[in-house]
């Protein structure tokens, strides 16, 4: 990798046939040379240390010498070795995750920048590690007891994010303390990150080098990621939350209004939504007659908005209403676009009675009864890891759609698309003409095509809600899991089957790899999946996996004419929608 120099048999006989005056001459260069290369080679050795060091908060996780693996692993493809590497003087960080709740963006850090960030340090078995002070240390205790009850300590927790102050140059005494440095935080300038996100190393055994590391990070939407916890992760983290919640005053603000009922609406085109849709509509009226059972229920009524421009067989079996796509030259086979105008058309020929509106998709399974989430008239939408706008090489293609933001002002556009998302119907009403033409704006721009791809339309929407007042949107994980990376049932309202589910016959995941045992709604694009689909493997322990294919073959058994339709994609026969 580094320059060596090599003295060869032929330089040697070089130098003994020169003549007696040379020699010293030659001396003197061969040991300069000699001298030189040493030199260089501990210097590249010194910044390869730092780029080691660095990997924690390049990838956004904490990984360290005892074999706790960064966030950045979580894949759903196969892992192709390590994704750190040296170019140009920098240390980059790729990933290919896909992961609900892991990040998938390259983050650059240069060496000569993190060099310059440095404080005084000292040299610990390779590491820079700062010098505790025990005055700061008690200057930030006491800070901490100021900010007293919003450190928001989350033991065996670890998060990703940007980081702003660097764990191997932060040394401090306790969780506590890194929660107050957090606090105090100044960035340098108004545009900098500020510290929202703080994670520590406080276990001796499990940390390793990395322990007392705190390391300060940020992230444009702190609420919307889950972290990476669990007996084996040997951080401890908290996020600052500027507005926080108080539980109890939503709960009071939720009550006052007595009708809070959402009409629940899906999207549909195509083969594969047509069955998904039948899914879908059995478990809405299930769960529905579970919450009305249970005494008030918010769920309301029930769209398909079919957006194919003519009716099809399932009109009776499912309340539809029939949207004109947009012409092919358009979209260009990109159907997605005509989402937003179906929505558009919807609300100018439809009788919606209910005030508010939860906008879902056909791979949506209900699993329990989901109150109105609304506080006052702030949306409840489920975030996106991948809807990015603020991000570093995002910023001017969201500018093209916005006009000028700063960085701050682009995180305030929420990271969501438009299911799910529960808003009112006057705002909905609002914004979904600006939802389309932003959606067919951004489709038209060359940059943003390529950058935004397949979730172009999801950018429309959140812009257009920023754009239109439509928010703050409240960002709620648990509206929604996403098997295989989500596990267990509780405290999620729906389940997305969108990503493939793959296990060896013992029950082992095998993310990226086809399994012997496997579930993805995608091999049945063109034609239903057959009743009684085949359990998992016993020893697999994801939850919501095991419902999945339980509640795919409770509705298609209950539902009429199943195995024909499995085998002709015609349905001709209907449920009634009695249980």
């Amino acid at each position: 990798m580094f320059d060596r120099t090599v003295i060869t048999p032929r330089l040697q006989t070089r130098f003994s046939s020169a003549s007696q005056r040379a020699k010293p001459h030659l001396r003197t260069v061969v040991l300069a040379v000699i001298t030189l290369t040493v030199l260089f080679t501990l210097s590249s050795v010194r910044h390869l240390a730092e780029a080691i060091a660095a990997r924690h908060s390049l990838a956004g996780g904490s990984g360290d010498e005892n074999g706790q693996k960064p966030l950045a692993y979580t894949q759903d493809v196969a892992d192709k070795g390590s994704p750190y590497w040296l170019q140009d003087g920098a240390i980059h960080r790729s990933t290919t995750s896909v992961r609900g709740n892991a990040p998938n963006e390259t983050v650059k850090a240069t060496l000569s920048q993190h060099l310059q960030q440095r404080s005084e340090v000292k040299a610990t078995g390779g590491y820079a590690v700062e010098s505790i002070n025990a005055s700061r240390q008690q200057d930030l205790l006491q800070a901490s007891q100021a900010k007293s009850g919003n450190c928001n300590i989350m033991n065996n927790t670890d998060y990703w994010g940007e980081p702003v102050k660097w764990g191997s140059n932060n040394k401090l005494a306790s969780a506590e303390a890194c929660c107050a440095d957090c606090h105090s935080y100044q960035p340098s300038t108004s545009e900098d990150l500020s510290c929202n996100v703080w994670v520590y190393c406080g276990d001796k055994d499990k940390c390793g080098n990395q322990y007392m590391d705190c390391w300060l990070k940020h992230l444009a939407h702190p609420a919307a990621v889950a972290p990476m916890s669990g007996g084996e992760i040997p951080w401890t983290a908290g996020i600052l939350l500027a507005a926080a919640q108080n539980e109890a005053a939503t709960t009071q603000m939720m009550e006052e209004e007595v009708d809070r009922q959402y009409h629940v609406v899906i999207t549909a085109q195509g083969a594969a939504t047509h069955w998904q849709a039948r899914v879908h509509y059995y478990w809405y009226i299930k769960v529905k007659e579970q919450c009305e059972a249970a005494g008030k229920c918010d769920m309301g009524g029930f769209t398909r908005l079919l957006h194919s421009g003519h009716p099809d067989e399932l009109m009776d079996e499912i309340p539809s209403f029939v949207a004109n796509p947009l012409p092919d030259e358009n979209h260009k086979g990109y159907v997605v676009l005509n989402r937003p105008y179906a929505f558009v058309q919807w609300l100018q020929g439809a009788a919606i009675t209910e005030k508010y509106v939860f906008m879902s998709e056909p791979d949506h399974i209900w699993l329990k009864p989901m109150p109105n989430l609304m506080v006052g008239q702030r949306p409840a939408s489920f975030p996106f890891f991948y809807i990015e706008p603020s991000k570093t090489e995002f910023l001017s293609i969201t500018q093209k759609f916005t006009g000028p933001l700063s960085r701050k002002q682009a995180e305030q556009i929420a990271p969501v698309g438009n299911a799910p998302t529960l808003l009112s119907l006057a705002q909905l009403q609002k914004m979904a003409p600006m939802w389309m033409n932003t959606s067919m704006a951004i489709f038209s721009d060359e940059q943003a095509n390529k950058e935004w791809g397949w979730v172009l339309e999801m950018y429309g929407f959140a812009i257009s809600c920023f754009k239109e007042d439509v928010g703050p949107i409240d960002l709620h994980l648990k509206m929604m899991s996403q098997p295989p990376w989500d596990k267990k049932l509780d405290p999620y309202y729906l389940l997305h089957y969108t990503y493939g589910n793959d296990y060896t016959l013992e029950g082992e995941f095998t993310p990226g790899k086809i399994g012997a045992w496997r579930f993805d709604k995608r091999s049945y694009s063109e034609k239903p999946p057959p009743r009684n689909l085949g359990a998992p493997p016993d020893g697999m322990k994801n939850e919501l996996v095991r419902h999945l294919i339980n509640a795919l073959n409770e509705a298609t058994n209950h539902i009429p004419g199943w195995d024909e339709y499995s085998a002709t994609g015609r349905a001709m026969q209907f449920w009634d929608g009695k249980l």
